[in-house]
């Protein structure tokens, strides 16, 4: 199983079972949004050293920190050939599902990093559920909507979540509000892996929606 010169940057032809992978990185600009997301995280974690000197930061920017350094995941979810994404070619459904854990634990290590330069974003653990949560939910919105619509639900929940001044109560509540919750929070920690879980399903399934038949003539 070969690709083409013109997909693999004009190299010539290169095996699937062995190169698909820098070129599967390199198609989804995935260096790119690896870095915009450092430059997110990096410019939120500046902008609270100058004007706090405490370096744990307030949870509600903490929580939108989050949302930031997911965003750039967004345009790595679709790749520029949308009948590639269902040849069957490739196993597409493990490499999908790969590429979102492999998102969600980028995300939290971004933000777990930022400790080494003096900003603390929260505890490990809350880090890893908010992010494992929040790119799971991306994966599920890209799957029903697409990437162009799959960033509306995350991350307007996420941003909800910032303006609860209380975040405790009754289990629903907190399943609701379950990025603002501690570290400990069961309920929470359900919540995220269930929306992970439901990301991985919908997104190693398919990409977006099929395109429409005034889409599919634009594009000839």
């Amino acid at each position: 199983m070969t690709v083409s010169a013109s997909a693999a940057g004009g190299r010539g032809w290169l095996p699937l079972g062995r190169g698909w992978l820098p070129l599967y990185l390199r198609s989804r600009r995935v260096p790119l949004a690896v870095a915009v997301s450092v430059g997110a995280v990096a410019a939120v974690s500046a902008a609270w050293v100058g004007v706090t000197d405490q370096p744990r930061v307030h949870q509600s920017l903490a929580v939108l920190t989050v949302a930031l350094a997911a965003a750039p995941v967004i345009p790595t979810l679709a790749g520029d050939d949308a009948a590639l994404e269902k040849t069957a070619a490739l196993r597409w459904p493990p490499r999908r599902a790969l590429h979102l854990l492999t998102a969600a634990a980028v995300v939290a290590g971004v933000l777990v990093a930022a400790r080494l330069a003096g900003t603390d974003f929260g505890p490990a653990g809350q880090i890893a559920r908010n992010s494992a949560g929040l790119v799971g939910l991306l994966g599920l919105g890209t799957a029903l909507a697409g990437t162009s619509w799959s960033w509306q639900a995350p991350f307007s929940w996420a941003a909800a979540q910032c303006f609860v001044p209380l975040p405790d109560g009754p289990p629903w509540r907190q399943a609701l509000l379950w990025m603002v919750q501690p570290p400990e929070s069961r309920t929470a920690a359900v919540t995220a892996g269930a929306l992970l879980l439901a990301g991985l399903l919908g997104y190693a399934a398919r990409v977006g929606p099929p395109p429409s038949a005034a889409e599919t003539a634009m594009g000839q």
